[in-house]
């Protein structure tokens, strides 16, 4: 007796192209698999971002470290924004860190840079 697929019975089209099993076996070897997304609002306490102390870096002390502690702390505004507290304290140390050296070398230049002068005058 000719035996027919439950999605052929009553007037049912094979699901691909005549193949009944075809759909079936497509699926045979592949998981399911969910994902949840998760958003949330703003920090309750935002992370510091130090733009400002970065931006005087650029002015004043080194630009080069200063632009990379602008790049951290914009990117620590970002994250402090969309909520994601564990990059926003990443980026938060690293634009600090950043700001901090560049003051340092800064400094130093400026300070070596004095002595120099003064002591070929």
């Amino acid at each position: 007796m000719n035996q027919q697929h439950p999605s052929h019975q009553a007037g049912n089209n094979p699901p691909s192209g005549g193949n009944p099993n075809q759909s079936e076996r497509a699926n045979a070897g592949q998981t399911a698999v969910s994902v949840q997304i998760t958003v949330s609002g703003p920090l309750a306490e935002p992370f510091p971002d130090y733009l400002i102390f970065s931006i005087l870096n650029i002015i004043a002390l080194f630009p080069v470290l200063g632009l990379t502690a602008i790049f951290f702390s914009v990117e620590t505004r970002s994250d402090n924004k969309t909520g994601n507290r564990l990059l926003a304290e990443i980026n938060s140390r690293k634009a600090r860190f950043f700001s901090i050296v560049a003051l340092g070398i800064g400094t130093i230049s400026f300070l070596v840079y004095s002595l120099i002068r003064a002591l070929l005058k």
